[in-house]
């Protein structure tokens, strides 16, 4: 990450910009910081000897994990985001320099034994996806003083949340598109064992320089921090799911299976579809009620007829009633996307005749 202004991103500026004979050293350490592979070096230095990015001087942050190398691996960088688990830091590791993502599982779930069981379980798993729309988990522990984080690749991009904010309704082609890339992240998971919980457009990932490729964010990790399956007790505060993306058997019995995920896709397509979730109210009580009672509003006049089928399908109340598996969803995306190729495909092929050549006798 090369910086070329000061201040540039939160907590830490160009060395070149402080002024160290008359400000006071904000740096808990002595030395100037390179941003690309987490050294610290001695204030005689501008660049980093390694790499030749610009040092820099971090700025005492009030977040405690900034700063500090976890297992003596990976260094925390600065706050990226946070959420009902816990919230994620752009780090280095430190060995091979290469940036990663870090989500630290807040402290109120983190330090219970039962817990950290469960989060290793369902962490080792996660290890086992190796998926290409699946977030890749680099390494997962936990501290000496009880502090549980997961390592993940760094992505660079958007939430799907953030492109519908920003673009409102998607295209038909593009609903498919990223649909189809979702099935096939539920495919392998679902075949692991895993059901993901909360699948939202907050969990995934869009990389526009890549056409558009998605990955799916948080695996399993709602059930595995939140949930005790021994004495089926939830722990207070956490999120098992988010109202506008829940399945009403996960709503009225804290039932999630794959066919759970399979609604909360409903629920993503329709948005794609509409620009706006499917059961909107003023208050998550009254969205949880939509979805255990009311049918989804109608679709745009230009969805296709089978995908319209399968987005009511996919939002049926009942699980029974709902496609078998990701896989099948899968196959009626793959039809639909097909489709719209086919549609965009020109009707007849003009010859192209050179200026001039249709005059010539």
């Amino acid at each position: 990450m090369r910086q070329t202004a000061a201040a540039s991103y939160h907590g830490v500026m160009h060395a070149s910009a402080w002024d160290l004979d008359t400000q006071p050293d904000p740096y808990d350490g002595g030395g100037l910081f390179c941003p690309t592979c987490g050294e610290t070096y001695s204030p005689l230095c501008d660049r980093c000897p390694d790499d030749g990015t610009p040092l820099v001087v971090q700025l005492v942050d009030p977040d405690p994990l900034v700063g500090r190398v976890l297992d003596g691996r990976f260094r925390v960088l600065r706050a990226l985001a946070e959420g009902a688990m816990g919230a994620v830091y752009e780090g280095v590791q430190l060995p091979i320099k290469r940036p990663v993502a870090i989500k630290v599982i807040r402290d109120e779930l983190g330090h219970d034994e039962a817990t950290a069981r469960r989060f290793f379980r369902e962490a080792r798993m996660l290890t086992q996806l190796a998926h290409p729309n699946i977030v890749d988990i680099i390494d997962f522990g936990e501290t000496a003083d009880g502090c549980l984080y997961l390592v993940m690749e760094l992505l660079r991009g958007l939430t799907l949340d953030l492109a519908l904010a920003t673009l409102g309704s998607f295209s038909v082609r593009r609903t498919c598109e990223i649909g189809l890339q979702l099935c096939n992240a539920l495919v392998v998971a679902h075949a692991h064992g895993i059901v993901h919980r909360d699948l939202k457009p907050a969990n995934i990932f869009v990389l526009p320089e890549l056409g558009d490729w998605i990955k799916v964010l948080d695996f399993g990790l709602a059930k595995s921090v939140a949930h005790d399956p021994a004495s089926e007790i939830t722990f207070a505060g956490a999120v098992l799911g988010t109202p506008l993306y829940m399945a009403p058997e996960t709503i009225s019995m804290n039932v999630a299976e794959p066919r759970s995920d399979l609604y909360a896709l409903g629920c993503v397509l329709h948005e794609m579809l509409t620009g706006r979730p499917a059961f909107c109210a003023d208050s998550a009580a009254v969205v949880l009620v939509r979805q255990l009672d009311d049918p989804p509003p109608p679709l745009p006049a230009d969805v296709p007829p089978t995908l319209r089928q399968l987005v009511l399908a996919l939002l049926a109340k009942d699980p029974d009633q709902r496609p078998a598996n990701a896989l099948t969803v899968c196959a009626v995306l793959e039809h639909c996307l097909a489709a719209e190729l086919v549609a965009e495909m020109p009707t007849r092929i003009e010859p192209t005749v050179p200026p001039g050549d249709d005059e010539k006798t």
